[in-house]
């Protein structure tokens, strides 16, 4: 090799070496992680064919409204959404007596959680469910306070017929911002506790707040306390 190629070759591989230590100090020595969402077929397999209305699953006009108040951010709600929720939707929301109704609560340090806009502005399309149950079920991919935009476009990415677009603009939207903030001061209006997921179900006979977890069972005798005849 001619000595005048050397310094050329040298510092090509300078570069070359510059290039590779920044990428490593950007995405890590492991590469850029990725995330797959998974759960998407037992998601429409529970919710599949019940009809949605922003935060509302279920017939419309059902006696008995069960509103759940849970935090997407929570450690422990992706099993109580599994173990209890799921349960209960299977059971109840084809039927013509039961409504769901999901709030965004904060159970952590935070105020508000993105993922409570995010899943607030997929109400907006009628999917908040889809987007909360596709959340729990992938919730490892997002430690509590970590949940990037990526994180979020992935699950959206993940509900069939999603207006992406039009998800992030409802995001930054004032009227989901008020819409979270309701969930709030409803919470406080039932004096819910922030250690696990309520439920309070309500009916013509009464309504019942149900805190800290509440079973399958305890949820079911509150249907029927308050259903009427």
């Amino acid at each position: 090799m001619s000595s005048a190629w050397v310094p050329r070759v040298l510092l090509g591989v300078g570069i070359a070496g510059l290039v590779a230590a920044i990428i490593s100090l950007s995405v890590g020595t492991g590469g850029p992680k990725v995330i797959r969402i998974s759960g998407g077929n037992d998601v429409q397999e529970l919710l599949g064919g019940v009809q949605q209305d922003g935060s509302s699953l279920g017939t419309p006009d059902a006696p008995v409204t069960l509103g759940l108040f849970t935090d997407l951010q929570c450690s422990t709600c992706d099993t109580y959404q599994r173990d209890t929720v799921d349960p209960l939707i299977a059971k109840y929301a084809r039927g013509d007596q039961v409504r769901f109704e999901f709030h965004n609560y904060s159970l952590g340090q935070a105020d508000v959680t993105q993922s409570a806009y995010a899943a607030t502005a997929a109400g907006n399309q009628d999917r908040e469910w889809q987007f909360a149950e596709l959340f729990f079920r992938n919730q490892d991919e997002a430690p509590a306070g970590n949940v990037t935009d990526q994180f979020l476009d992935d699950l959206g990415n993940s509900i069939p017929d999603f207006d992406l677009d039009a998800w992030h603009q409802a995001m930054d939207s004032d009227q989901v911002k008020e819409d979270v903030d309701a969930d709030q001061k409803l919470a406080a209006q039932y004096g819910l506790r922030i250690e696990a997921p309520s439920i309070v179900v309500d009916g013509p006979d009464g309504t019942k707040v149900l805190q800290d977890g509440p079973t399958k069972q305890e949820v079911e005798a509150a249907v029927a306390d308050v259903g009427g005849s």
